[in-house]
């Protein structure tokens, strides 16, 4: 088959892009669609799916693609291939199984394609439009020990940052204040491997035809613990509980909603809607949370429907009003979410759960 398209995410700056190829001849069709990890996992997710409908096309798309908050672009053949390899030597590199049907693209890996490098990289990134929203995205890359990232936006040709956080970190919450006109810290908190932390981090960036980094300070590791977290980082969710009597209801669920994230637990299965953008990342107080729409969590007969603002709680309630076949339980709202203790509780029914807490 004949090399047709290939589309791109431009969120390289979150950590993660999704590259949809496409691959066509008279009879036959292959759209392929990965996930690709920046921060350790390479290539993530993959999805073929061949002689498919516009619709399946369409639903696969948003479903990986959709949820990572940035516009999509098209990239040359050699570019698309020239990612493909890249991130696979990260799951050859960390000994991390390649997923899906690997040998449907196996063979995408072993073409090492010249391309600029420079010039593919900005081309997965959105433009910063302040320096608030690039302090956040620096603070997020240093966190993931993203020294690529680090790199391509330095002033330096060869950049030393500190080492703030262990492998698998994630940036919980980040407060940006300006110092004077260079200048910036924040104060961002912290999970990786090692438990929670604050650290306060200093910021000396230049603004010429984009920002860059001059240079990143570090001061001391604060140990919390998960309760202070959960204060610092808490948010109010409003939660709906059904009783599910539509057989069908997931795959109404789908066409409502076709952005949906899958995430398997032992007891169920949580489908994340996340926004369309990610405009959190430039407030001065930037919250993990804040790019959640709305989740899901489905299991046997019940469903768990909570979002983290009223507006869009009601017009998810909505939502689930007309695609029908539910009963609903109860309402609630809650100081903070608790969606994500019920999934990974020992307790099989959200009612045992609620009495337990």
């Amino acid at each position: 088959m004949k090399f047709e398209f290939a589309k791109i995410t431009k969120s390289r700056l979150m950590g993660s892009l999704g590259l949809h190829i496409k691959w066509k001849d008279e009879k036959k069709s292959l759209n392929q669609f990965f996930l690709l990890d920046a921060e350790e996992d390479g290539i993530a997710d993959y999805v073929g799916l061949r002689n498919a409908s516009v619709k399946e096309i369409f639903i696969e798309e948003n479903r990986l693609m959709g949820g990572l908050g940035s516009s999509i672009i098209k990239i040359t053949k050699k570019e698309a291939l020239n990612l493909l390899y890249e991130y696979a030597r990260m799951n050859i590199k960390s000994s991390l199984s390649f997923p899906g049907n690997f040998s449907e693209y196996e063979y995408l890996l072993k073409r090492d394609t010249s391309v600029d490098e420079d010039s593919l990289f900005f081309k997965t990134c959105i433009s910063i439009s302040d320096e608030v929203e690039f302090i956040n995205y620096m603070t997020m890359r240093l966190v993931a020990k993203d020294s690529k990232a680090l790199r391509y936006f330095s002033s330096e040709k060869k950049p030393l940052y500190p080492e703030v956080s262990s492998k698998g970190a994630v940036l919980l919450k980040n407060t940006v204040s300006k110092m004077n006109d260079n200048r910036y810290y924040s104060s961002a908190l912290i999970e990786d491997t090692t438990g929670y932390y604050k650290i306060k981090l200093g910021f000396n960036i230049i603004n010429e035809d984009q920002f860059k980094l001059r240079s990143i300070l570090a001061g001391e590791k604060q140990i919390l613990d998960s309760e202070i977290i959960r204060k610092e980082i808490a948010r109010t969710e409003f939660l709906a509980h059904f009783t599910i009597h539509n057989k069908n209801f997931f795959y109404d669920l789908k066409k409502s909603y076709p952005t949906l994230y899958k995430v398997p637990f032992d007891k169920g299965e949580m489908y994340t809607k996340f926004k369309p953008h990610n405009d959190h990342v430039k407030e001065e107080i930037y919250n993990i949370s804040d790019d959640l729409e709305a989740i899901f969590f489905l299991q046997e007969n019940e469903l768990i429907f909570t979002a983290l603002d009223e507006k869009t709680y009601k017009v998810g309630f909505k939502v689930l009003e007309t695609i029908g076949g539910l009963s609903l339980v109860n309402e609630f709202i809650f100081p903070y979410p608790v969606i994500y203790d019920y999934a990974e509780s020992k307790e099989s029914r959200f009612s045992e759960f609620l009495a337990s807490i």
